[in-house]
């Protein structure tokens, strides 16, 4: 038999109004019979009524509830001793409340395993994981404290106590002793209270406070199976965590754990194959992170530096290895604020000759997080350029005689002293004059290089005035300006300090600088020397408005023989720019040079004030 709903009675009795409504249409002439049927009609109609109107009051608590369920309120009641239809609602309502808390709790879930999935690949550290975890909790429970417990490498414990509720000290230090009575009974590691570093943050201590801990629970953090801390929630509050909730973090500190076994477990894999093909590199190879911890390092830079065998080789190995021979440290400075590779000056190890350069390493946010050092011997190449060195001192030695004789007889048959030349003669004699000068010019430059490659070329200082010195030697290069009717333009200040310079070898920067300036600077072009003094420095600029340097060739015009492509290769040896450079690093000052193509070239070189001090070239 159905079962007699409210819609079901209503409509029984508007039909059991109508039927009788009839029998006392049927029976109307009969009084006795059409009284008692106009009362039971109005009895049943009312009954109809008064259901009906319960009804719909019924519906619209309903609708109401409903409602407020859907804004996600679940505290609404509905009485069901009126009408136990209703009771349906309730138990949808605490349906949808259980399943929008499984809904939160997995959503919190998600966002905190993506959360930690990114910040565990970058540092593999379980402290951040803990970190990270303790600092979102309270988006799913309550609690007074949340702290953990880690070991760090060097054996000590960090304990470290977030106070979301003001608590008492005595508080604090039980959360601690149940944490370390935890780790005890876990890992059978010995814990000594003097080797524990506190740190308290979060709201002030109140110590009139006297609620000791009366819920609480602990969530251990498991990376390859072995314990390596702990997280701990407490609360003055008694009962305050259900077991779903725990369940719910115990799932994802496990998670995390798993994750970084697994990237620890692939990059340890990943490492031995790296470390066996750096193994069959000739070159030596260190990798330090920014925060000084060394990363990788092969068996031919461990063999260099003289620590191979050696257990937990760390970057102060390195830094002590090379002390007084090359400041690492300082290169990996420089290397990680320019955020470019760097080459550094040759070093010498063992007998060997080392060249050195560093490149920064970076991640996906091109954040720059490493350094990798690259020791390349060149100790053949740097044999071989001495003995080229020495050959072309002894080659150019020898020249310089009969160069030198050469010249003297061309002077005398010039001058007229051997007999009259005519016109067609005289034009070959000073063909072959120039000539042999160039020759000349190119062994004197030989003879240059060959004394700064070996240390012979020193610097002789005397108190001088640049101003007056220069002035007095620009005598000839003011007649090669005009005969290309350049301007020449002399900037200096008034008065300038007598300083330690060598004249001679000063002379010789300006006269590359100068003379190139004039041959690379079109007729009616501008040539400038200018000189200003600074704090420490007096600055030499040579300025013109010539034809420029090639931007895919400045990189290389320091070079020996280098020349670049818009030029005459017929002009001078190549060498000026190269001597120059090294007269000015032997003088203590630094080379410099800014260029468009096409526009024109300036060049400076600083002299120190005080005297000699080790510098570099840069290019700009």
């Amino acid at each position: 038999m159905p079962k007699l709903t409210l819609p079901r009675k209503v409509i029984l009795l508007f039909a059991l109004s109508a039927a009788t409504a009839a029998i006392g249409i049927i029976f109307c002439e009969r009084v006795e019979i059409l009284l008692p049927a106009i009362l039971l009609v109005f009895l049943n109609f009312g009954f109809a009524v008064k259901m009906l109107l319960k009804a719909m009051k019924d519906f619209n608590e309903a609708i109401a509830v409903i409602r407020k369920i859907s804004y996600g309120d679940y505290s609404a009641k509905i009485d069901t001793t009126r009408n136990k239809e209703l009771e349906v609602v309730e138990v949808m309502a605490k349906k949808l409340k259980d399943h929008d808390l499984h809904l939160s709790q997995r959503a919190y879930q998600t966002a905190m395993l993506k959360e930690l999935s990114e910040r565990i690949s970058t540092s593999l550290d379980a402290r951040d994981a803990m970190e990270i975890i303790s600092g979102s909790l309270s988006k799913v429970v309550s609690y007074s404290t949340v702290s953990y417990v880690t070991f760090e490498k060097d054996g000590q414990i960090i304990f470290k106590c977030h106070l979301e509720e003001s608590v008492s000290r005595s508080f604090t230090e039980e959360v601690k002793k149940k944490m370390l009575d935890a780790f005890r009974a876990l890992s059978d590691a010995p814990i000594a209270d003097d080797n524990i570093k506190t740190v308290y943050f979060g709201t002030i201590f109140d110590e009139s406070a006297r609620d000791p801990v009366r819920s609480f629970f602990n969530l251990p953090m498991i990376i390859g199976g072995k314990l390596v801390g702990l997280i701990n929630v407490a609360s003055t509050k008694p009962g305050l965590y259900t077991e779903q909730e725990v369940a719910i973090l115990y799932v994802i500190i496990e998670q995390a754990g798993s994750t970084i076994t697994k990237i620890r477990s692939v990059l340890a894999e990943e490492m031995g194959k790296i470390n066996s093909m750096l193994a069959a590199v000739n070159e030596g190879l260190i990798m330090v992170a920014r925060e000084g911890d060394l990363l990788v390092i092969n068996k031919e830079a461990e063999r260099f530096l003289n620590i191979s065998g050696k257990e937990n080789i760390s970057t102060f190995d390195v830094i002590h290895a090379l002390y007084g021979i090359f400041d690492f440290r300082g290169a990996m400075d420089q290397v990680l604020s320019s955020g470019k590779t760097e080459t550094f000056p040759k070093i010498k190890v063992g007998g060997k000759h080392y060249k050195i350069s560093a490149s920064p390493v970076k991640n996906n946010q091109d954040e720059k997080h490493a350094v990798v050092f690259v020791f390349s011997d060149v100790t053949q190449e740097e044999e071989i350029d001495e003995m080229k060195s020495e050959f072309i001192s002894t080659t150019s030695h020898q020249l310089r005689t009969p160069l030198s004789s050469m010249k003297w007889f061309l002077e005398m048959m010039i001058n007229g002293d051997t007999g009259a030349l005519n016109d067609k003669q005289k034009e070959v004699v000073a063909d072959i004059y120039n000539s042999n000068e160039r020759i000349i010019a190119l062994v004197n430059d030989l003879l240059d290089v060959s004394r700064i490659e070996s240390g012979k070329m020193r610097p002789e200082p005397t108190p001088t005035n640049l101003v007056e010195f220069i002035t007095s030697m620009l005598v000839d290069l003011k007649a090669q300006f005009a005969k290309h009717s350049q301007e020449f333009v002399f900037e200096h200040p008034e008065a300038l300090p007598r300083i330690p310079v060598d004249p001679k070898l000063i002379w010789q920067i300006l006269q590359n600088l100068l003379s190139n300036a004039s041959k690379y600077t079109p007729e009616k072009g501008k040539i400038t020397l200018a000189l200003s003094l600074e704090p420490e420095n007096i600055l030499v600029k040579v300025a013109d408005n010539g034809l420029g340097i090639p931007e895919f060739q400045k990189h290389r015009l320091f070079e020996k023989f280098f020349r670049a492509d818009n030029v005459n290769k017929s002009d001078g040896t190549g060498l000026g720019l190269y001597i120059s450079r090294k007269i000015v690093e032997t003088s203590g000052g630094k080379l410099w040079f800014e260029s468009t193509e096409g526009k024109g070239s300036t060049f400076y070189f600083t002299i120190p004030v005080a005297g000699n001090k080790n510098a570099k070239v840069e290019q700009v």
